[in-house]
């Protein structure tokens, strides 16, 4: 598996009187000056913004603004990545410069972080983060971010999002502007066979991602046509699956959909049910629609077809497959959250499914059938490869840089803790944030910069040894989770490590919790408990920057 780094830059907030100079000396430059996304919300309409993540919603609002009459507000947020979010699969090209900018504005009693990320899908097929740019909103101000970044190479399915450390906070956003070079990937996975879509992983992923909490791998381990499928792996949710944007479907216009499903395991039961649904956005509301729930049998590539209209006004068109919806996660059985295989996925006006069509499939599943038969004596000579592939489809959860555990295992880890609150009760938390990681950056280089985000990774996972585990859940942000009291541990190892010279200024601020049952309920919240670690740790933050003002941030 090709293991991918990639690079970001933060350029903090620049004064409002002096921008345009500032930005022509410092805003790094990508490799054309094209504007090819930009958003002020001054239409009236929130267009193709959605919400990433929960129940927060997105609204116009119209009494503060950086320009013009509008901007954009999230409301109802729980969690600190539920933002403002945008699909950017036709903005990018991989290993692309491009430069961000944006304004946002918080009115609340403090200080608060706002972050601007993008999510994306690596040659694996796993989600990953990068940091675009953040800053320090003050209360009643609009503040810049700006930022450039480097487009990782083999990534694909591009999402934007703002995010806050403060899961409450409502925040707007305006002014929304990207530039760079315009997207020239060939598009993939359309234009075959007369469809609008079609998809055989022949080539790849195809744009295809993960949908929420789950690993895609390109496999040649399985395939209904071909030599090539997508395994699907690792979900943690029923609504777990493989998706893909398909924002060119015409609206208002019939479509068929087909795909086929197979999964396999001793553990599996022998049939099951999945789903073929859609998702868009209308009128700032996420619309889930179901076209076709089919049962499957285990061992048999199955096909899954109906058909669906989109209505006028829908953005932000995405496909995927699941298993059947259970509502209660602590009811999920191993069959609810089975791994399974995609293949021979086409999209397609009604009308243009004729005849011929038919015979061809018909011909496919055929063939599939035979081909199945056989593989059923194949499996059994590749029984133990099979379980050494499985295995390590299961082990894709570290950071390539820092080799802590990923965002993905720390989420996953979180919504454990969320579904078995009693756990909470016998562990220790530990949040830390690099400081001075702008002047080191500036000043010593990027590659510096990493170093430091490393130190700080490998520092934690020697403090807290075999008692716990360490997650990289941000650029430079981490968190311990542990099974015994390892504070008294990391500020040692902090002090330790903070006291070596290694050409530049080297800081971790640190923040403890754990269950308290003063504060605490007898069933703690698992985020109040992080929340209490997060103060800890920006307060600690606040005193190491007042106590070296020339390594601080401006």
């Amino acid at each position: 598996m090709k293991k991918l780094l990639s690079t970001f830059t933060v350029i903090t907030s620049l004064f409002l009187s002096c921008l345009s100079p500032v930005l022509s000396q410092n805003y790094a430059s990508a490799e054309s000056d094209d504007v090819i996304f930009s958003s002020d919300f001054d239409d009236g309409n929130i267009n193709e913004w959605s919400v990433f993540g929960g129940s927060a919603k997105l609204s116009l609002d119209t009494s503060v603004s950086h320009s013009g009459e509008n901007s954009l507000r999230v409301t109802d947020r729980s969690e600190a990545y539920h933002g403002p979010s945008l699909t950017a699969d036709s903005l990018f090209t991989p290993e692309k410069v491009y430069n961000f900018s944006a304004w946002a504005y918080q009115k609340s009693d403090s200080v608060k972080t706002l972050l601007w990320t993008l999510k994306y899908v690596d040659s694996v097929g796993k989600a990953e983060y990068m940091q675009i740019a953040s800053s320090d909103l003050q209360s009643g101000t609009w503040t810049l971010l700006t930022g450039t970044i480097t487009i990782p190479e083999d990534s694909v399915s591009y999402l934007m999002y703002f995010e806050c450390a403060n899961a409450t906070v409502e925040f707007c956003i305006d002014d929304v502007v990207i530039t760079g070079d315009r997207n020239n990937i060939e598009e993939r996975g359309t234009d075959k066979k007369g469809y609008l879509y079609s998809f055989d992983f022949e080539s790849g992923n195809e744009l295809w991602s993960p949908r929420g909490n789950n690993s895609l791998v390109r496999t040649d381990e399985y395939s209904n046509t071909g030599s090539h499928s997508i395994y699907v792996t690792n979900r943690a949710q029923t609504w777990n699956g493989p998706t893909v944007n398909i924002n060119d479907v015409k609206r208002d216009t019939e479509y068929f959909y087909s795909a086929y499903v197979m999964y396999n395991g001793e553990e599996y039961e022998d049939s099951h049910d999945f789903r073929m649904e859609v998702q868009y956005n209308l009128n700032g509301e996420t619309v889930y629609q179901l076209i076709r729930e089919q049962n499957v049998k285990k061992h048999k590539w199955t096909r899954i077809a109906g058909t669906y209209t989109v209505p006028e006004g829908a953005a932000d068109v995405s496909f995927y497959l699941q298993t059947a919806n259970i509502e209660d996660e602590n009811n999920y059985t191993v069959n609810d959250l089975m791994s399974f295989y995609t293949d021979s996925v086409i999209i397609s006006e009604a009308s243009n499914i004729h005849k011929k069509t038919a015979i061809i499939v018909f011909v496919v599943s055929v063939i599939s059938v035979v081909l199945l038969l056989i593989l059923r004596y194949i499996i059994l000579i590749f029984a133990k490869r099979s379980k050494k592939k499985k295995a390590a489809l299961n082990s894709i959860t570290k950071d390539a840089m820092t080799q802590c555990y990923n965002r993905n295992a720390y989420e996953k880890r979180i919504a454990e803790l969320e579904n078995d609150s009693e756990k909470c009760k016998s562990l220790y938390f530990t949040l830390c944030d690099v400081n001075f990681l702008k002047y080191i950056n500036d000043n010593h280089g990027h590659e510096k910069g990493d170093e430091a985000i490393t130190r700080c990774g490998q520092m934690l996972m020697d403090a807290v040894g075999s008692d716990g585990m360490v997650y990289r859940t941000g650029g430079d942000e981490f968190v311990c989770i542990s099974s015994k009291p390892v504070h008294e541990k990391i500020r040692d190892a902090i002090e330790r490590e903070s006291a070596i010279d290694q050409g530049y200024p080297f800081a971790v601020a640190s923040g403890f919790a754990e269950y308290d049952p003063e504060l605490d309920t007898d069933k703690p919240d698992i985020n109040v408990i992080i929340e209490r670690s997060d103060k800890e740790m920006y307060i600690n933050k606040q005193e190491i920057k007042s106590k070296n003002p020339d390594y601080s941030r401006k």
